[in-house]
């Protein structure tokens, strides 16, 4: 049986997801995916919660979905990476990763992993210089790699950038996971604007947010309304007046020039405001909004901790048979109730984390020992 897998957040499910699914399904018996929960890596919450996204899912083509953690999920482009390779990787199954790319090329991608990975005194000397000028980290080190490749570098897009943090988590682990990129189509990650056959999420989100219907867009019916991030704004607004700096400072990927730029905006009550005040040239707003989203569900790994469970969401009859295989082959435990996981602590953090996305959706909390797995 060969195994394909993919890292998605399905948020929401569109036909770019399904296009990327039927490729993996010509080549392989039976598709995984890890998917984020109910945050996610732009530093938001998701659309719809984890469990309606995972049956999306199943009924377009995944066999079995698994949970990335929120600890991964809220984190850098190399954390989420680092939390959702490994995870795949000690499932003990899969034989492939794919994933979309703008470059659509493995090898070119390939090159710049290993470059990143082995950090050569050329390449680390440019980005201190590149850092010290005030870039971010994303925009100095795409600068250190395209003049330490002298230009033949892929794109600073979105999706070339998780690419290389995927392959750079294969190599470190010598893992015998093939990696597989097919070309991104459609429009960009990040385009707001609905055009073409295979519109962006973000264009998707941005018609949901303003009351327009997008259900000719989804490849799924959502029984439930969506979320947006304004529906947190008390919570971050008052967590953010509430919390010391130096509280602020151990949350991860926070230090303290950006606990003081966010306490000066703290006098902002919106999300939105707040990340607007508080951005600047060295800090993206994607990391401000990661960083308040952490704050309010209570994260405290200021390391990020190494995958310690494997929980699956949603599957159908193949995705059961792989989880009988996963038996035999992972190397983490495979934990299909909360309840199994109740002294941990990345599972405790999950469980803020729903239930702080609950107080939105007005729903109760607990859902994290209360929701089954969803068998389709």
């Amino acid at each position: 049986m060969k195994i394909s897998a993919s890292v998605a957040e399905f948020n929401p499910f569109h036909s770019g997801h399904k296009l990327l699914l039927d490729s993996m399904h010509s080549k392989s018996d039976a598709v995984v995916a890890i998917m984020s929960p109910n945050f996610v890596q732009r530093g938001e919450c998701a659309l719809f919660d984890k469990n309606e996204r995972a049956i999306s899912a199943v009924k377009n083509g995944v066999d079995l979905v698994l949970e990335l953690p929120t600890v991964y999920a809220l984190s850098s482009a190399e954390g989420f990476a680092r939390g959702a390779v490994e995870t795949l990787c000690r499932c003990g199954v899969v034989d492939e990763l794919w994933f979309g790319s703008e470059l659509g090329e493995i090898s070119p991608l390939q090159e710049c992993a290993e470059i990143l990975n082995d950090e050569p005194a050329v390449f680390k000397a440019i980005l201190a210089e590149k850092l010290s000028e005030g870039l971010s980290f994303p925009a100095a080190r795409h600068m250190a790699l395209r003049e330490t490749m002298h230009g033949s570098v892929p794109d600073a897009m979105p999706n070339n950038i998780l690419a290389l943090e995927y392959l750079r988590v294969l190599k470190k682990l010598s893992s015998g996971i093939v990696p597989v990129t097919i070309k991104r189509v459609g429009s960009g990650y990040n385009d707001s604007n609905v055009k073409g056959e295979i519109p962006s999420a973000s264009a998707i989100r941005r018609l949901l947010a303003e009351g327009e219907d997008a259900s000719g867009y989804m490849m799924h019916v959502y029984a439930a309304h969506p979320v947006f991030m304004h529906q947190f704004d008390v919570m971050v607004a008052s967590r953010l007046k509430t919390i010391s700096h130096e509280e602020l400072c151990r949350i991860p990927d926070c230090n303290s020039e950006i606990a003081s730029r966010l306490k000066d905006a703290g006098v902002y009550n919106t999300f939105k405001d707040i990340v607007s005040h508080a951005s600047c040239r060295r800090y993206t707003d994607s990391r401000l909004r990661r960083i308040l989203c952490n704050m309010i569900i209570g994260n405290n790994f200021k390391q990020l901790p190494s995958p310690q469970y494997i929980r699956p969401l949603a599957f159908n009859s193949a995705g059961g048979e792989i989880l009988r295989k996963m038996k035999n082959t992972a190397s983490l435990p495979v934990a299909a109730r909360g309840a199994i996981l109740k002294n941990n602590d990345i599972f405790n953090l999950e469980c803020r984390a729903t239930d702080i996305y609950n107080l939105a959706r007005k729903e109760k909390g607990g859902q994290e020992f209360s929701t089954a797995v969803q068998r389709l």
